[in-house]
């Protein structure tokens, strides 16, 4: 009795193993594979772009850096430019009031 016991269960794995393999078969376990791959590939996809969408911001924002780095090198070269002419403006106004105080203090003299 326990023989045929056993050998129900062999006919029934047998069994069961036949239809896993018909079901593998006429699912195609490429297409079940290619299904789970492409859903693994779009998720990656929107990893990537949005990594890329932080890389170009992270560029963007070096570049306007790296101009305002040149705009207020260019402004402190300005600045210094017209502290000189300032100067040199202010020795002009200091030379020339010195040499109207000579002229006046000469005509003054004359009189």
């Amino acid at each position: 009795m326990q023989d045929r016991g056993v050998k129900i269960l062999k006919m029934e794995s047998e069994s069961l193993l036949i239809v896993v393999s018909s079901l593998v078969g006429a699912l195609g376990i490429k297409e079940i594979w290619s299904i789970i791959k492409q859903k693994i590939d779009i998720g990656a996809k929107k990893e990537e772009r949005v990594e890329n969408v932080f890389t170009d911001q992270i560029e963007t924002l070096t570049n306007k850096i790296t101009q305002l780095e040149v705009k207020i090198d260019d402004l402190i070269k300005e600045n210094t430019h017209l502290k000189v002419k300032i100067v040199k403006m202010e020795n002009r106004l200091i030379n020339s009031a010195k040499k109207k105080v000579q002229t006046k203090r000469y005509k003054d003299e004359g009189n």
